[in-house]
């Protein structure tokens, strides 16, 4: 390192997102405070009784179905920048996605993407706002096809009449989606004629943003096939679990079990919507019919193996992050070089150069 990079100077940009502070811990808060009540409103000895006696085998395939989509979300996000120079394969994508929605069932408000964009930047060596590009992308095509497709199954289901509850889980899965395509139209106006009192910075985040944003069209059938296979994993994961209970269901009620608690998942005050998924999954399967000691049950079957154990196994991997190599907000410091705009990423004793 020459000296004219070693006297760097520490950056906003250059630092990893604040995760932690009383907000997180608010939202944590809410949580628990959520799920504390709504364990009053159950009797726990039948709950655990209907779960100790559930096949143990559909649970087990079901689990294993949910978390195969991190390995297709990872090979489907390698296809969104693969017209960047990243020289990493499929699973190393897939393990970040594990990480980063590890740290989204920990913080409010969807700062898991924030910082997958972070990860994205010190693993794979690329721009974070090309990284938060591609993501948005995603999101927005995940958030359209959560909302047709909870949109039909509610429509065959409640013909007559929608449950309010159901009616403004698909008015906030509405306003994600709509969200996340507008953030996109305003990019692509954006690159079109930036104006020109824009700092040059802002103008090269716009146009990396902006890149990570639009995959290969060559990419699109790829994507779009990954993306059906990700919903049939995540269907066939909550089909499973009906069938652990006994419960006899059809596609448009395995569709709207999957789908509307998804769109719950979004509310942005407490950790991936922990205490609001729980409620809604629950009124979702006594909608359809199913008996409380029984929705109780596989709610908690269901949010212990999504989400408690997804935190538990994110702890293990986090903790051997080393020998699998995946670099985190410990292991890399970020730096800004004002002299030649290079980005040095420090893991231990060694440097990366890379282009910023």
């Amino acid at each position: 390192m020459n000296d004219s990079k070693d006297n760097c100077h520490n950056n906003n940009n250059g630092k990893a997102p604040q995760l932690w502070g009383w907000p997180t811990y608010l939202s944590i808060g809410i949580a628990i405070i959520i799920l504390a009540f709504t364990a009053t409103l159950v009797d726990l000895k039948e709950v655990w009784r209907q779960i100790a006696g559930c096949d143990k085998r559909f649970v087990l395939l079901g689990a294993l179905a949910h978390y195969a989509t991190y390995l297709v979300r990872g090979m489907r996000w390698r296809r969104c920048l693969i017209h960047l120079p990243i020289r990493v394969g499929s699973g190393k994508f897939g393990l970040l996605v594990f990480f980063y929605n590890f740290v989204d069932n920990l913080v409010p408000a969807k700062l898991g993407d924030v910082y997958a964009a972070h990860l994205a930047r010190i693993n794979f060596r690329i721009r974070r706002s090309a990284a938060m590009g591609s993501i948005v992308f995603l999101r927005m095509l995940d958030a359209w096809i959560v909302l047709l497709l909870a949109g039909l199954a509610s429509w065959i289901l409640f013909a007559e009449k929608l449950p309010a509850a159901v009616f403004w889980s698909l008015v906030g899965g509405g306003i994600i989606a709509v969200g996340a395509t507008s953030i996109m139209l305003i990019f692509f106006l954006f690159k079109k004629k930036l104006p020109g009192w824009l700092p040059e910075r802002i103008q090269h985040m716009i146009q990396s943003f902006h890149t990570g944003m639009w995959p290969r069209p060559q990419e699109l059938l790829p994507i779009g096939v990954l993306t059906v296979t990700i919903w049939a994993l995540e269907i066939t994961w909550i089909y499973c679990l009906t069938l652990a209970f006994d419960l006899q269901i059809g596609s448009s009620e395995a569709v709207f079990l999957t789908m509307i608690p998804l769109l719950a998942s979004a509310f942005p005050f407490t950790p991936s919507g922990a205490g609001v998924v729980e409620i809604t999954l629950f009124s979702c399967l006594r909608v359809v019919g199913v008996s409380s000691p029984v929705a109780a049950s596989l709610t908690v079957v269901n949010r212990f193996l999504d989400y408690w154990l997804h935190i538990a196994l994110g702890v293990v991997t986090w903790a051997i992050r080393r020998i699998i190599g995946l670099r985190t907000w410990r292991d890399v410091s970020l730096q800004t070089c004002s002299k030649n705009d290079i980005q040095d990423i420090a893991v231990g004793k060694g440097r990366l150069n890379i282009d910023y």
